[in-house]
């Protein structure tokens, strides 16, 4: 076990050093024009904005914490996982999608608990920050997100049908070489599904739907404040904004000469917005993205050391 811990430990140090070089990269090589952001009321709202997409990344573990904690039966502690939950996140930056999901498995390294558990708390973390922004679309776009599904049907199809599949498979290869671990797991988790729990899982449902609704209301202040989209438009333009990120995650790569999440901003705000505006307002959601996940980064190594000083 130790030598395990060890072993996850130097493997998540390695990822995150990479990582943090590819975080660089993307800011130096990011093809933007850095004058147009030397206006003070701009790198304050930046500024502001940073520190409130800080502040939900370190409250967006919670949710996952407490899938972790329903599935494991284990009283996991804020302290032992948000320091893995910080680091875990700043691993999307390297190329593959997947270190962030599987970094979080450290903590069950860390704890001694499964490493089912944590990866199926992980895959329902997934699950649910997909259709809580796709809730929050159909109330703020309504009729308008028949036209974007017409558009944009391939995409959910092909991602559906690749998933299905997957799926298909990877149940089909651990029920022939882990049938028992297989049953047990399955019949653990079918008790853990009772009406004990149910308050348990409204409450992380209702976690996701905060974290969403305070991102949603930064995109929306920004978006007035600085970029001056129509009060009778604000709608549009956040649902739009949040279904253009759930295609850009499934997606993979992008149209040629403009990211995806701008084709579709494009496509459904352009008859109120310029291109130009739309570029600008992509561009600078994604630096506080970038920095919101350093800072968070940071804040959690820092709350780290000052647990372990205190242990």
């Amino acid at each position: 076990m130790r030598f395990l811990k060890k072993y996850y430990k130097l493997i998540g140090t390695i990822v995150t050093v990479i990582a943090l070089v590819f975080v660089v990269k993307k800011i130096v090589t990011m093809d933007v024009d850095w004058s147009m952001f030397a206006s003070g009321r701009l790198i304050a709202m930046i500024t502001g904005c940073v520190l409130i997409q800080t502040a939900v990344i370190l409250f967006m573990s919670m949710p996952w914490v407490r899938f972790v904690r329903i599935l494991s039966g284990t009283n996991i502690p804020m302290k032992d996982a948000l320091p893995v939950y910080t680091k875990s996140n700043l691993m999307k930056y390297v190329p593959g999608n997947v270190f962030q999901y599987v970094g979080r498995n450290q903590l069950a390294a860390d704890l001694h608990i499964s490493h089912v558990d944590v990866a199926c708390a992980t895959v329902l973390d997934i699950v649910c920050s997909m259709l809580t922004p796709l809730l929050l679309i159909v109330v703020l776009m309504g009729k308008n997100m028949l036209e974007l599904i017409r558009t944009y049907r391939n995409n959910f199809l092909i991602v559906l049908g690749v998933g299905v599949a997957v799926l298909l498979l990877l149940f089909l290869v651990l029920r022939w070489k882990f049938r028992e671990p297989l049953k047990r797991y399955f019949e653990k988790y079918r008790k853990l599904l009772n009406r004990k729990n149910i308050p348990r899982i409204l409450v992380v449902f209702l976690l996701y739907l905060s974290q969403y609704i305070i991102s949603t209301a930064m995109y929306g202040t920004a978006a007035y404040l600085l970029f001056d989209v129509p009060a009778a438009q604000m709608g549009l333009f956040l649902g739009t904004y949040l279904f253009s990120w759930i295609i850009g995650f499934i997606t993979p790569g992008a149209p040629g000469g403009i990211g995806i999440r701008e084709a579709v901003m494009v496509l459904m705000c352009g008859s109120f917005m310029s291109t130009e505006t739309i570029m600008l307002y992509a561009v600078t959601m994604r630096i506080i993205s970038t920095l919101g996940d350093v800072v968070a980064f940071l804040v959690g190594l820092i709350c780290e050391q000052i647990w372990k000083r205190k242990a």
